[in-house]
């Protein structure tokens, strides 16, 4: 566990996450009532391995924050999208929508087989078909498509940082490479077509095996996004149908066309699909009730509606009020923030002008809602497009535009927590816990797993707390006891002698007495150094003289053996027999003297 901590590599910031939606007068007040009781109270306090944390603003009911990343007709490599995956982190986004499927198909499956009404498109056949409509459309040098596992790898990165990914493969409209794909593997009439006039990115809705891919399709990514559990909404896209069909936007001709029931309808069947997978639909607004028109049908109330333009002179789309009065949830996707990539000063959604409207456009600010109203949203997105793909990825613009907006915005993309503090206690923890007791060695652990790195600066002090918990348990490590054993074996081997047998005991006498006890592990040779002692003085013991190698005397000193020869023993033999002769002449005196 420790070890593992320590592998990790983290800068300042820490890992964060957040959703929701909250009036912004009323998280500013709490987040200064909350900072204020911080202060007040000095922080949070950890308790087995349980965190007590301070309420922070970030909170279910916290709005998100989106960047928009067009990665689908510009393919942007693993690092690129982790780049701006950590950009978005540090600047307090929410989440992150890659778009993946927008006149290319950027990001391949591993498995990418189709059915169709019976007919199985195999893996390596699809992906060939869609590698030839993505070099149609654009033969991208830095590219084709992402694989599956540099997604896995994006994904598990936004995860570690608490950052939402909202994957966008767009349809029935912007779907160039898909149309070219389908035809190479034998399908027809898979385009929109009216008047001759047939459309390079639009599918036949009216072509039920065009329709039945298409969906399929977006089912596999569904699947996959829905598996990965960091992706909250999925955005089937949904906007400017057949525009080059029409020469304009295609919404009011399909209606003319009694053909918009169908675009009805094919929407709520891919909102199905992803709500299926555990995820939120989302669309774009401009084909949703085009022209207030609800007559075609009724839209799935569970898709959120992207809004982004409130139309022009003969483009009547819905407006937010009304979108949202038909049940739909907003997010504000204003179209003053979106920059096209390689437009500085001149063409549409020009550089210089997203920068003046980040500065003019509140967080709130929904495009098309009359002077006063307030649209109640799910928060906002700004969008950096790549309509020309040859142009350059110009990340430090993006980089800058993404500083703009979260310093403009401050209130709402709440930064993250500062991890330092933990990072370096962390650093403090020895390499080696082996040699420190169970019980220590558990309240560090238990430290070290409270940390949580998904706070936000509101919550600095809970971060503090982590970082106090995990010094005071590397300061409370506690070292192992040495091990005695050899110590007491030789003392109970030495007190297995008899001393009295041996000349010299007193050397063991005092190896045992130069025993210091109660050293820990730090101390274990010194340890083993005094059991050394002990038997080296028990090794050389010399014994008394007459004492056989080996014998061990009894305690109360009498001779356990006899042995012939031996002077001391001729001694006794002598006085007993002088007694015997003494005890002899007494016995015949005393007999003589009775017969007197």
């Amino acid at each position: 566990m420790i070890a593992k901590l320590k592998a990790l590599h983290y800068n300042e910031y820490g890992f964060h996450v957040s959703k929701g939606d909250m009036d912004m007068k009323f998280m500013k007040k709490l987040l200064v009532a909350s900072l204020a009781m911080v202060c007040a109270f000095g922080g949070a306090k950890l308790t087995s391995g349980t965190v007590t944390t301070v309420k922070a603003a970030e909170n279910e009911n916290l709005k998100k924050s989106v960047l928009s990343i067009d990665a689908g007709r510009k393919y942007f490599s693993e690092q690129q999208l982790k780049d701006i995956i950590d950009k978005a982190y540090k600047n307090g986004y929410t989440d992150v929508q890659l778009i993946l499927g927008n006149d290319a198909l950027r990001f391949f499956l591993d498995d990418m087989s189709i059915t169709v009404n019976g007919t199985t498109y195999e893996s390596e056949a699809v992906k060939n078909a869609m590698t030839e409509g993505n070099k149609k459309y654009y033969n991208d040098p830095n590219g084709n498509a992402l694989t599956e596992s540099e997604m896995n790898n994006i994904l598990a990165y936004a995860k570690e940082r608490g950052i939402g990914i909202i994957p966008l493969i767009n349809s029935p409209g912007h779907m160039d490479a898909i149309l070219v794909g389908m035809e190479a593997l034998g399908m027809q009439d898979v385009r929109f077509t009216h008047n001759g006039n047939v459309s390079e990115r639009t599918v036949n809705l009216r072509n039920q095996d065009a329709i039945t891919f298409t969906q399929e399709l977006v089912k596999k990514y569904a699947v996959y996004f829905g598996n990965a559990g960091v992706s909250e909404i999925f955005n089937f896209g949904a906007d400017e149908y057949a525009n080059d069909v029409f020469g304009n936007p295609g919404w009011s001709y399909l209606q003319d066309l009694k053909l918009y029931d169908e675009f009805t309808q094919y929407a709520n069947q891919l909102a199905k699909i992803i709500k299926d997978q555990g995820m939120k639909p989302m669309c774009f607004n401009d084909g949703v009730y085009y022209n207030k028109n609800t007559s075609f049908g009724t839209f799935d109330k569970d898709i959120i509606i992207s809004y982004w333009t409130s139309g022009w002179w003969g483009f009547n789309v819905a407006k937010p009020a009304f979108l949202s009065q038909q049940g739909h949830q907003i997010l504000n996707t204003n179209d003053a923030w979106y920059w096209v990539l390689g437009n500085i000063d001149n063409g549409g959604y020009k550089y210089n002008d997203t920068i003046q409207n980040i500065e003019k456009k509140g967080f709130n600010d929904v495009t098309g809602a009359e002077k006063d109203e307030v649209i109640p949203t799910i928060g906002s997105m700004q969008a950096i497009w790549c309509d020309d793909p040859s142009k350059p990825h110009d990340m430090d613009r993006i980089f800058d535009l993404m500083d703009r907006f979260s310093n403009k915005h401050a209130d709402v993309l709440i930064r993250p927590a500062d991890y330092t503090k933990v990072d370096e206690a962390i650093s403090k923890i020895p390499t080696d816990l082996s040699v420190y007791t169970d019980e220590s060695v558990k309240v560090l652990n238990d430290a070290t797993a409270a940390v949580i790195r998904n706070k936000r600066v509101t919550e600095q002090a809970v971060v503090d707390g982590y970082a106090d918990a995990i010094n005071k348990a590397v300061e409370g490590l506690v070292f192992k006891a040495a091990d005695y054993s050899k110590v007491d074996q030789a003392i109970e081997k030495a007190n297995a002698l008899n001393k009295k047998d041996y000349k010299n005991f007193e050397l063991v006498e005092k190896a045992i007495n130069a025993v210091e006890r109660g050293l820990d592990i730090r101390s274990q040779d010194k340890v083993d150094a005094m059991a050394a002692a002990i038997e080296e003085a028990i090794a050389n013991l010399e014994l008394n003289k007459g004492q056989e190698q080996g014998t061990t005397k009894p305690e109360n000193g009498t001779s356990g053996n006899v042995n012939t020869g031996d002077s001391t023993n001729m001694l006794a033999w002598g006085v007993l027999l002088a007694a015997s002769l003494g005890l002899a002449g007494f016995i015949l005196v005393k007999k003589a003297k009775a017969r007197e």
